[in-house]
């Protein structure tokens, strides 16, 4: 491992075993500014944001980047949130160009998601077959409003719901990117890095939930944690709880630069972004542990230009 790689993990983890650590985001300054790094030894990656071409000849980011030859370091994937320009500088350095997420800086410029891999194979995920398949069928879908389900609640969750959402997510998902713990989903909620809402039938039983990850800094949320419970699939559930949290994060938290990253190989999801309004965007190979392993992740983004108030006769 190169030093400004062990001295960069050092200085997080409080040794270099980082298994069964959760994700941990920390700063670094470079000569173009600060810039954000979250190492996610669960899903062997590290993401740089607001990255500059420049930032490459700065000694710790280039560690990082070198670090992918090392056995020894707790990562097989790279990714810069690369501010636009110097597209051919990226592709000379060895990264790929995965996709754009429209808006993710807060002054709403767009972020470009670059990607180097230091495991052979993970960058050779199927990327013209199924997944393309699954976005063709997507695209063609027409934008549709939800309608309310009949006999449904829909209230933002609160932490004494931590217990139930973590339930059904991990009764939905045998693997997932990030912790279903309750106490990890109960922090979210408390701290607001996370707006759950979920669907209540008449039994007063969870149904469905979904979340939307709050970027408060650069104004722009992530549609994330969709789960539904299983006999209560292919009514819509998902579709109405992601159009109620677009209209909370530009109501309540202005925020109007929304994404998803959808399970590329899952035609259900990709759909309902797309019915949603939703733009596909590109695709994060081999990004997360998913429960059919390493799974790549297809993005979607909407930019919500204007939202109409809610009706007031929808049960919350």
């Amino acid at each position: 491992m190169s030093t400004s790689a062990k001295s960069f993990f050092a200085s997080i983890y409080d040794d270099l075993d980082p298994s069964g650590v959760g994700v941990v985001n920390t700063w670094i300054r470079t000569s173009t500014g600060l810039k954000e790094v979250i190492a996610d030894p669960v899903n062997l990656r590290v993401k740089a944001l607001g990255m500059r071409i420049e930032d490459l000849a700065d000694p710790t980011v280039g560690g990082l980047v070198e670090g992918l030859t090392d056995d020894d370091v707790p990562y097989t994937k790279f990714t810069a949130y690369a501010l636009p320009g110097d597209e051919m500088a990226w592709v000379t350095h060895g990264f790929l160009k995965e996709g754009v997420i429209l808006g993710f800086f807060s002054d709403g410029i767009n972020a470009n998601v670059w990607a180097l891999y230091g495991e052979d194979g993970r960058d050779e995920a199927p990327r013209d077959t199924q997944h393309d398949r699954i976005v063709l069928l997507a695209a063609n879908k027409e934008p549709t409003t939800p309608v309310a389900p009949t006999g449904y609640t829909c209230p933002a969750a609160t932490e004494a719901d931590a217990d139930d959402i973590s339930e059904l997510m991990k009764t939905t998902f045998s693997d997932y990117p990030s912790s279903l713990d309750q106490d990890t989903i109960a922090e979210a909620i408390r701290e607001e890095s996370h707006l759950f809402r979920m669907l209540v039938d008449e039994s007063g039983t969870l149904a469905a939930v979904a979340s939307a990850e709050i970027d408060h800094r650069r104004c722009a949320a992530e549609m994330t944690d969709c789960a539904t419970r299983p006999d209560q699939r292919g009514r819509g559930l998902m579709s109405y709880l992601l159009w109620r949290l677009e209209r909370d994060m530009v109501h309540d938290y202005g925020i109007r630069d929304l994404y998803t990253l959808a399970r590329a190989d899952e035609p259900g999801m990709n759909c309902a972004f797309a019915k949603l309004g939703y733009t596909y965007t590109g695709r994060l190979v081999s990004n997360c542990r998913m429960p059919n392993g390493w799974e790549s992740m297809n993005i979607w983004c909407r930019h919500s230009e204007k939202v109409s108030g809610l009706d007031p006769t929808l049960a919350i």
